[in-house]
C-alpha cells in the first residue's frame, strides 16, 4: 500500500511539475485556443462563408444576365435600326406574298399580263379553294402556302414566253410550275395553245 501511494505521489508531482512549466501552460492555451477556432469555423462561420458563396454566385448569375440582356437590347436596336430603313418597302413584300391567298387580286393581275400580251386565255382553273388566316393571326402562326392555278392560253410562242417573263418579273409572286404546248388546227389555221400550271404562293395560317 505504501508503494502504491508513493507511485501515486510521484505521478501527482510529475503532472504538477509539467503544467507549473510555462510551455506547458502555452501548449495547452494554444491547444484550447485552436480547439474554439475550429468550433467557430464549423459552427458559426461556416454558414457565413455558405450565405458569401451564394451570393457571388448570385452576383455572378446576375451579370451574365446583365449581359445577356445588354446584348438583346443591342440586337433590337440593330434590327429596328434595320427596319426604319427598310419600313417605307415593307409594302412591297406584302405584294409579293400576301397575308392571305388575295384571289381576286392575283386573277386579275394574270388575266392583266396576258392582255398585255394579247393572248387568249381559253381557260383559267383555281385548283384548291384557300382558307385565309383571320386577320389577327399572329405572324408565328402563318406559313408559306401555295396556290395553284392552272391555265390555257392560245397566241403566238414569242407572246406566251413574254408573258411567263412578265408574271415572274411581277410585284406578285409567281412560280411557274408546268408549261405543256399543243397546236391546234381551226379551220386550216395552226394556232399554238400552252397549258401553264402556275404556284402564286400567299401566307395562311399553320395547319
Amino acid at each position: 500500500m505504501a508503494q502504491k501511494a508513493t507511485r501515486k505521489e510521484q505521478v501527482t508531482n510529475l503532472l504538477d511539475t509539467f503544467y507549473s512549466n510555462p510551455i506547458a501552460v502555452v501548449s495547452f492555451e494554444l491547444f484550447l485556443s485552436i480547439a474554439v477556432v475550429i468550433f467557430f469555423a464549423m459552427f458559426a462561420i461556416r454558414p457565413t462563408l455558405l450565405t458569401m458563396s451564394e451570393l457571388v454566385k448570385e452576383i455572378e448569375d446576375k451579370r451574365k444576365l446583365d449581359t445577356q440582356m445588354a446584348q438583346k437590347v443591342a440586337a433590337l436596336g440593330a434590327a429596328q435600326a434595320q427596319y426604319l430603313n427598310i419600313k417605307d418597302r415593307v409594302f412591297v413584300l406584302e405584294e409579293s406574298l400576301p397575308t392571305g391567298s388575295n384571289v381576286k387580286n392575283t386573277l386579275k393581275i394574270i388575266e392583266k399580263v396576258a392582255s398585255d400580251q394579247e393572248l387568249v386565255i381559253n381557260t383559267m382553273t383555281l385548283l384548291e379553294i384557300p382558307d385565309d388566316p383571320p386577320e389577327d393571326t399572329p405572324l408565328s402562326q402563318l406559313e408559306r402556302k401555295p396556290m395553284p392555278i392552272q391555265m390555257t392560253v392560245v397566241g403566238p410562242y414569242i407572246s406566251i414566253r413574254s408573258f411567263v417573263e412578265g408574271l415572274r418579273n411581277n410585284r406578285r409572286s409567281f412560280v411557274m410550275e408546268r408549261i405543256t404546248f399543243s397546236t391546234d388546227d381551226n379551220r386550216g389555221q395552226r394556232s399554238l395553245e400552252a397549258t401553264i400550271l402556275i404556284s402564286a404562293p400567299y401566307f395562311g395560317e399553320k395547319e
